[in-house]
This record gives structure tokens, sequence and C-alpha cells, in this order.
């Protein structure tokens, strides 16, 4: 079954659609895009008593914060810690790190206070390999992310056994802040707060124009208008012509995420229940559960997995899963096959050095985007950011550091190459290696 968003509408209740903007209104800050970025942007602002216009082209979590895989990674992802102290300088470095850290108790916060059903599971990540130098390293790195703020800690072979149910992977490490989540659980849950705290959330409202007229931000759509003194876009990979230099800035790479029947020999593959991925990004190789009821301790997940999307329109879900199945029948060749049953795609937004980047873009106005392939938790987080600014305070006031956009030169040549070069290679041939 192929869905905007698959497996989590299947098992997501509704969400009562907001109705489009009809009419002129007037709001102390206007924000663009109803995703993660956005919502929470529109509920830390409320929560601190600013009246905030929220509009959504589509529906809460229609795109990427609805139709990605629900990992909730509070780390730098793809990065070392050198590479963190570099950009950042060491002091900078380790608050940001717990920062980020920070996210998902950020989230478990916003469950607790607003009653939130969103899937959310605090079991801590499990990251592998099977090289035995990757390995060495990890064992090594653990320590030094400690110390700058990620409880992080190095899992030995024989330990690894105890998490995942093969004899393949020689070291990893444990995350323990990492977590899972429901994102269109989550998405459409941030948007019922919003509304019930006062946010004037739109939904079907896409913007059409943008104009900054005496001191005003003027945000039209087809059928209405809002007029703002400040002015926050929170659209990221699917900005498009909205606001070209946030788009030169940032390249898509488009991923699938397919989900099985439920599959009860999910709990012997992970035996503590905690998600799982492969270090070894040319596989796309994770695996974690979403529950098909309220509850994510449900009896029969179904496995949920990400993916390169093909350049070929019109595959079945099995047909996308296929890479990851190879690999699957190596890792776990005692278990029976997973029957796929869903499937969805999402763009990621990469920015520069993949790292997510909180942006002026003029006068009363701002952006974070590019969070890589790691946005559940920096969104959360970065929304804090982007209502801070937009609530007042000065630059030097935020935890993430504000600087302009950084237009790529080569970004639809990038773009071609992840999505038509390497997604299709990675699937054919490298998803094939042991």
């Amino acid at each position: 079954m192929q869905s905007p968003t698959g497996i989590w509408q299947a098992i997501t209740p509704g969400l009562r659609t907001p109705p489009p903007l009809r009419e002129p209104i007037a709001s102390e800050v206007v924000v663009i895009g109803a995703g993660f970025t956005g919502l929470s942007t529109a509920l830390h602002l409320v929560s601190a008593g600013i009246q905030t216009a929220l509009l959504e082209a589509e529906a809460p979590g229609f795109g990427a914060s609805g139709r990605n895989a629900g990992w909730m990674q509070p780390d730098w992802w793809m990065k070392q810690p050198e590479d963190i102290i570099v950009t950042f300088g060491a002091e900078l470095a380790a608050r940001l790190t717990q920062w980020l850290a920070s996210g998902p108790r950020l989230l478990e916060d916003w469950v607790t206070r607003f009653g939130m059903s969103v899937g959310l599971s605090r079991s801590g990540v499990i990251l592998a390999t099977s090289r035995p130098r990757r390995a060495d390293a990890l064992a090594e790195l653990a320590p030094t992310w400690r110390g700058l703020g990620l409880a992080m800690d190095y899992v030995d072979a024989r330990e690894l056994h105890k998490h995942v149910a093969t004899d393949r992977y020689c070291g990893g490490v444990l995350v323990r802040d990492g977590a899972t989540v429901n994102p269109l659980a989550l998405s459409r849950e941030l948007a019922r707060v919003c509304l019930e705290l006062g946010v004037q959330l739109f939904a079907h409202s896409p913007v059409v124009e943008i104009r900054r007229i005496d001191q005003r931000w003027q945000v039209r759509t087809p059928s209405g208008q809002v007029s703002a003194r400040r002015l926050v876009v929170a659209t990221d990979a699917y900005t498009k012509a909205l606001w070209p230099a946030l788009t030169r800035s940032l390249v898509n790479w488009r991923l699938a995420v397919v989900a099985s029947e439920p599959y009860p020999a999910l709990r012997e593959l992970l035996p503590t229940n905690r998600p799982f991925g492969d270090l070894a990004m040319d596989n796309m190789f994770t695996l974690r559960g979403a529950a098909g009821g309220a509850s994510v301790s449900d009896a029969a997940d179904h496995l949920v997995t990400s993916t390169f999307a093909p350049v070929r329109r019109g595959m079945f879900p099995a047909q996308v899963a296929e890479p990851f199945m190879r690999k699957f029948r190596r890792v776990f060749p005692h278990h029976p096959p997973p029957i796929w049953r869903y499937l969805h795609y999402g763009e990621v937004g990469l920015s520069r050095n993949m790292m997510p980047r909180l942006c002026s873009i003029g006068e009363q106005a701002w952006t974070a985007y590019g969070y890589s392939g790691n946005g559940v938790n920096s969104s959360l987080l970065m929304g804090g950011e982007l209502a801070r600014l937009a609530a007042g305070s000065a630059a030097h006031e935020c935890v993430f550091p504000l600087t302009q956009l950084e237009p790529l030169s080569l970004r639809n040549t990038i773009g071609w190459g992840l999505n038509y070069a390497h997604a299709p290679l990675a699937r054919s041939l490298v998803s094939r290696i042991a």
C-alpha cells in the first residue's frame, strides 16, 4: 500500500484538519510550514504568550515530518567529535552537543504536559559495524562524545548480541538518549496542542507571495493574507519556489520508507526492543518497530526501515525493500522474511556541511534548514531557537549560532548525483556486498 505517509497513515488516528485561511488577519509572528520546525516554533511562541499564525500548504505532517522513519537520534549524524570542535570551538561544541542530547527530554516533557500520544520509546538506539577497525575507532570515540555531553557507550560483540540476534557485528555504540516516535502522530499531536493553546493554524493554505511592506511581512495565500511583524520560514526541503535563496542553499535527497505486515519475529531480532542501525551508509540497513496500536509494547510490531529511493516509479513495497532484504537474509538467515506492505517517500534537506543551520533571511525573518537526515530531534530543538528570535531575543541569546544562507553553486549537480546516480548504484550493487 502506497500513500503519502505509508505505515504512519495506516496506524495513526486522524486529525481534524484545520480550515484554510479565508480572510486577512494580523499576527505578531507568522510561521510558514506545519512540520516539526514550524509546529515547535509555534508551540514555543504561544507558550510565551506571543500571538502566532501558522500556514501549511497541505496538512500538518504532510512533508518530511510525517514521511521519515521516526528515529530521534540526539547526536551529530555522520560527524566526528573533531568535526564539531573545529567548526564551533571546544566550548560551543560541548554546549551544542548537550543541547542536541536534550531533544528526547524536551519531547517527553511535552508528552507528559500536553497528554500527547506519539508512540515515543526512549529505549536508546544501537549503532554497529561489522568492520574491526571501525569498531576500534568507536571504542575510542565513545568517551570523547561523553566528554562533550552525549550519553554514548561502547558495546562489544558479546554485548551487541544481547541487542541484535546476529553474530555479524563486532562492535558498536548505544546512544542512551536515542528514541523512536510515530512521526505522523507527533505532527498531528503538535498541531492539536498548538490549536488548543491558541495558535491560528491554517491548512491547505499555500503561500503564493511574501512581501515586506511598512515594517511588516505580508504573506498571501490563495484566499487570505497574514500581516505580521516577524516571519519564520520552516519549510526546509519542501521550500521550492517559496524562498529561492533558501532552496539554493540545500540539496534534496529522496529516500523511501517501507514497512511490513505485523512481524512477530521482530522481538527475536531485537530482544531489548532497541532500534538498530548498521553504520555502513552504503546499505541503509536499519530496523525498528512501529506498533499498530496505541502502545509501543504491542506484541506484533510492523518492521520499518528506510532505503534509497528507486528512480523508477510505480514499484511495489517489496521491490523497494529488496536491497534491504538481500542483507537481511545474510544477517538473519534463520528468521522468516517480512511481508512488505507499506511504502512512502520523503525529501531530506542536506546543508553544505551536513549540519543544521539557523539563518537570518531578512529584516525580522529567520529560517532553519539542512537537518541532513536527523531532523526529528534537531527540528524540535531548532523551533525553540526560532521562537527565541521571533520573540525579540538577540542572536547571542540563542544556543545555536545564527548565520546567513550559503547557496550551493553545484546544488543541481549534487542533487542529480545523489538521486539518479548514487542511489540506484547503491540499490543495485553495493547492497549486495557482504
